[in-house]
This record gives C-alpha cells, sequence and structure tokens, in this order.
C-alpha cells in the first residue's frame, strides 16, 4: 500500500510542476562580496528554519497537524528526514512515500525543505540502516573497539548500539546505491525545487574509542597516507587548524609514510585517521548523489572536544569537529559547507571555528535560543541557523517572535551580510560590546531594569530577561537600522559630536520600510524593550 500511495504522491508532484517550462537554476552557495550565501532562485536565501525530530518525518499522519504550526510559527524552511529504513526496507525495493509527503507538504504550506539521509550513520551508530544490512554482519561488517578502553559521556551508552565499519566497501555501495536513487527520485518529483540542500548522513565518527580495531581498519591503518590528503596539507601547511598542524609537526611533517609515521600513535593520530575515513565515505556518497541531482550537500559535527567528552570516542572519533575541518576539507570536496551542531554555551566561539573563507556558516542544530539566532546572522554572516525538535517549541516563544520579525527583513540582512555591514550581539544583563561601522563605533549594552523609573508600577524588571539580542544595519550615511530586544545603543565618532537627528519607530513589510512612531521624548530612554522586538531607524547628525 506505501509503494503505491508513494507512485501517487510522485504523480501528483509531477502535475503540479508541469507548468516549469524549463530547468529552474539549482539551488548553490555563492561568494557575494564579504559572505557565502546560499542562492535560491537566483537570490541570496536565509534559512530561518528548524529540525524535526528524528522520527517525525517517518509518519505522515504525525507530522499533518506540525506543518499547520510551524507556518503559524513562521518557520519558512524545514529540515526534515529521509532514513534508509524506511527507503530500502527490502534491499533494490524502493519506497519514498514519507519523503514525498514532505516535499508535497512543505510546498502546500509555503516552505523549503533540507533534508537528512540518515544513511549507514546517524549518531555515529548504524540504527538508520535497513534490517537486511544489519543482520548480515559477514556482507557489513562491524566496527571492532579495544575493550579495554573507557570513555566518558553520552558517547559510552550510546556505543552499545550498532555501528558498521566505515571500512567495509559494501555498506559504501549499498549506501551510496540508495542515496542515488533518493536523489535521483527528488529530481523527477520536486521540479519547483523545494528541496533546496540535502544533509549526507548524520553526525558521523566512532564512540568508544578513537580508532576501529578491525581487519579492514587496521590493514588502512598501515597503509600510506593518501597523496591527496598530504598534497592538502603541504599547499595548506600555513593555514592549517594550529592544532593538526602541531599534530602534523611532531613527526617532522613528514610526507610519505603510514598514518602512524606521519601523524603518530596516539589518539590524536586516530582521529586523524578516522576522520580521513569519514570523510571519503560521506565524499563518495554524495558524489554519487550529486551525479544524479546536484543539490547543495553538507554534513554536521557532533562537537568535541567537550569537558564532559575530552577524547576521541567520548565524542565520534572521525566527525568534522573543528580541529578536522582540514582534513574533512581535503577529502569531501563535493560538500559544500561542513556544519557544527551546537548545544554548549559558546556558541559565537564555535562559529568562530567553522567560519572560513571555504567554509558558510549553517547551524543545522541547536538550542531554541532566539539571542544566538541574531549573532548567526549578524557576527557570522549565517546562512541559516535551527533549532532541534521545533514541533516542540512554543508558538508564543521568543524565537518565533524573532522569525516574523526578519522573514521581512531577509533581503535587507543578505544584503548587509554581503557589503559586511552588519553586526549581531547577545549580551547579559550589565554587560556590552562594541562594535563600529560605517565611520561610527557604537556600544551595545544588556537588558536594564526600569521598574519604578517614571513613577510606582511603571518600568519592566530585566531579571525577566537573561539577556538582550539584536541586529545593526548600517543601512545608508548616517543612518543605522536596529532591529533589537532589552539592549541600548549609543554611536559615537573619533573627532566629532554626534547626536540623534531622527529616532523612527517602524516595520519592514515585503523589504520596504514602514514609519511608525517618531520617537522622542521619554521614549529615547528605552527604546528596546525587554519585552519584545522592535525595528528603530536612527539617523545621526554629526559636528
Amino acid at each position: 500500500m506505501s509503494i503505491v500511495r508513494s507512485l501517487l504522491a510522485a504523480a501528483a508532484l509531477l502535475v503540479s510542476g508541469a507548468c516549469i517550462a524549463q530547468a529552474k537554476e539549482l539551488p548553490r552557495l555563492q561568494r557575494n562580496g564579504h559572505a557565502l550565501q546560499l542562492m535560491v532562485d537566483g537570490a541570496p536565501y536565509l534559512m530561518l528554519s528548524g529540525e524535526l525530530h528524528n522520527s517525525s518525518p517517518s509518519s505522515p499522519s504525525y507530522m499533518a497537524p506540525i506543518w499547520d504550526k510551524l507556518q503559524r510559527s513562521h518557520v519558512r524552511t524545514v529540515i526534515g528526514a529521509a532514513s534508509w529504513e524506511l527507503v530500502e526496507p527490502v534491499e533494490g525495493q524502493f519506497d519514498f512515500a514519507a519523503v514525498d509527503d514532505q516535499i508535497r507538504q512543505a510546498q502546500a504550506h509555503g516552505m523549503k525543505l533540507v533534508l537528512i539521509w540518515f544513511g549507514g550513520y546517524k549518531n555515529a551508530q548504524s540504527t538508520y540502516a535497513p534490517s537486511w544490512v544489519r543482520k548480515d554482519e559477514a556482507r557489513f561488517p562491524r566496527a571492532e573497539r579495544d575493550p579495554t578502553v573507557k570513555t566518558k559521556g553520552i558517547g559510552a551508552f550510546l556505543a552499545s548500539n550498532p555501528s558498521i565499519s566505515v571500512f567495509g566497501e559494501n555498506l559504501l555501495h549499498a549506501d551510496a546505491r540508495a542515496f542515488g536513487a533518493l536523489m535521483r527520485h527528488i529530481k523527477q518529483i520536486d521540479p519547483n525545487q523545494t528541496v533546496i540542500m540535502m544533509q549526507v548522513e548524520n553526525e558521523v565518527g566512532l564512540l568508544s574509542d578513537s580508532r576501529d580495531r578491525s581487519a579492514p581498519a587496521a590493514a588502512s591503518w598501515n597503509q600510506p597516507v593518501p597523496p591527496a590528503l598530504i598534497d592538502y596539507l603541504r599547499r595548506n601547511r600555513e593555514t592549517l587548524n594550529p592544532y593538526l598542524r602541531d599534530v602534523w609537526g611532531r613527526q617532522g611533517f613528514r610526507e610519505s609514510g603510514n598514518w602512524a609515521e606521519i601523524f603518530g600513535t596516539d589518539k590524536a593520530a586516530d582521529e586523524v585517521f578516522m576522520s580521513w575515513a569519514f570523510g571519503q565515505y560521506v565524499e563518495r556518497i554524495a558524489k554519487v548523489g550529486s551525479a544524479e541531482y546536484a543539490l547543495p550537500m553538507y554534513t554536521n559535527a557532533w562537537l568535541g572536544p567537550q569537558a564532559s567528552a575530552p577524547e576521541p570516542g567520548d565524542y565520534p572519533s572521525g566527525g568534522p569537529v573543528a580541529r578536522m575541518i582540514d582534513i574533512w576539507k581535503a577529502a569531501t570536496p563535493s560538500l559544500a559547507l561542513l556544519a557544527p551542531d551546537i548545544y554548549i554555551e559558546d556558541f559565537a566561539g564555535v562559529l568562530a571555528q567553522y567560519k572560513r573563507p571555504d567554509n558558510a556558516i549553517l547551524i543545522p542544530e541547536a538550542k531554541a535560543d532566539a539571542g544566538n539566532l541574531f549573532v548567526a546572522l549578524g557576527q557570522f554572516d549565517a546562512i541559516g541557523f535551527s533549532p532541534f525538535g521545533i514541533e516542540d517549541v512554543p508558538e508564543d516563544s521568543d524565537l518565533f517572535a524573532a522569525y516574523k520579525v526578519l522573514n521581512a527583513m531577509k533581503g535587507e540582512i543578505a544584503k548587509a551580510q554581503a557589503d559586511g555591514r552588519i553586526r549581531g550581539f547577545k549580551i547579559a544583563k550589565g554587560g556590552f560590546q562594541k562594535d563600529s561601522l560605517g565611520g561610527y563605533d557604537f556600544v551595545v549594552s544588556g537588558p536594564v531594569s526600569t521598574v519604578g523609573l517614571f513613577g510606582a508600577g511603571t518600568g519592566s524588571e530585566a531579571q525577566a530577561v537573561k539577556n538582550g539580542y539584536g541586529l545593526v544595519i548600517n543601512s545608508g550615511e548616517n543612518e543605522f537600522l536596529v532591529v533589537g530586544r532589552g539592549i541600548n545603543v549609543q554611536f559615537t565618532k573619533p573627532g566629532a559630536r554626534v547626536e540623534l537627528d531622527q529616532v523612527e519607530e517602524g516595520t519592514v513589510q515585503a523589504g520596504r520600510w514602514i514609519a511608525g512612531r517618531r520617537m522622542n521624548g521619554d521614549e529615547r530612554f528605552f527604546l528596546f524593550p525587554n519585552d519584545g522586538l522592535r525595528i528603530i531607524r536612527f539617523t545621526l547628525l554629526t559636528r
């Protein structure tokens, strides 16, 4: 029944796209001025999005009410999933019913879609591989670990789940064949390009050991390091991640030999080895998919090391963590970018490690923290921000309030990113940050209490607001557009006196500024309230 339903859904989608006279230009990553941007329909596209829980997209009936909620919540891009176990439940027989439903529903709700391929690896496990893969250990051998290795954190718990060895060619071929079939199907049934990106696998790596100890892995460990990796390291030696450069340098920057001879025999060397192995695996999967339908593709990282997971194996050894980015860049030329999943407090610190001239910023998983959205867009030129479990975020959340405001400003934000005239902030109570734009210096300070400022019963308490946040955009000569909550902004200019000439509240609709109140008098003291976002256009007077 599911296969029949899939065929009917595919036919309906084909009919809906029949009016398209010619193939549209595919989404792509493109450098525009200061920023690497995602281009969709020929224009920069910002993904104010959310990732569904892993199992939600498997059931169209479960998802039915969720689409309406996300539309009401101003989510315009959804990260869904295609799982191998559902796509190919029997070897060689494909069922795309769940995928077709996601495409159809996203299109009906005016949304774009990113799909995760839960193939051979999800969270460093192989639980999404079909039963016919997992039960045939002779054909698809498991990764082997040193039983004496003691690991920490959640990785030790998850390692009890199946993990098929990344060194098995049979897994690679089966995974790639299924992914290729998926991409071929999407191309056929989605002429409107509802799907704009693909994530290849999910948080790959090995848990509970720093290196796979299986016989195929040991054989690979003793082979010469591939010339492609050596060539990359040689060409980029001065700009390599400092950690990786040190690992290579302690062996005298050797350019020939096996993995132990070039990188050593400890966990640091193991992580380099596994990063190349998993990178090459993902590359070969992506390459097969791109040959069928060349949407931009990326993969994501379970971050490490962390305080609770200090060693490779405590977190997935071989994943695209910050210190292994160069290995992954050498291994995966078919990927558009590498993306961090960020659940730790140092959000900006992680983005600083991933922002490189060759890597656009996309956060496919994060906490539903509205302040981090502003940091990503304004400080790191992010192409997308996507809290995990988006269907569980309350409709009255700060995040969705921010999406409502920023969706109307996406064109201006993207232009400002390209021109380098935007800054983003998340500032704690009592804190401040300094920056400069358009020839002006400015200070943004965090939430302050206004209780009783203008008499009994007036104002609001800052304790209710942990952080203020916002964007500052240099929108013209002596002009700034600021969207913020719980902040205060002061402008100065070296060698001049600066005063506020005009302060105008307003909104942005269809990319146009719609003026509201002219703010003067008492209202100028606290232009950005603690209880909601406000957009203010400042015109400055210097003398």
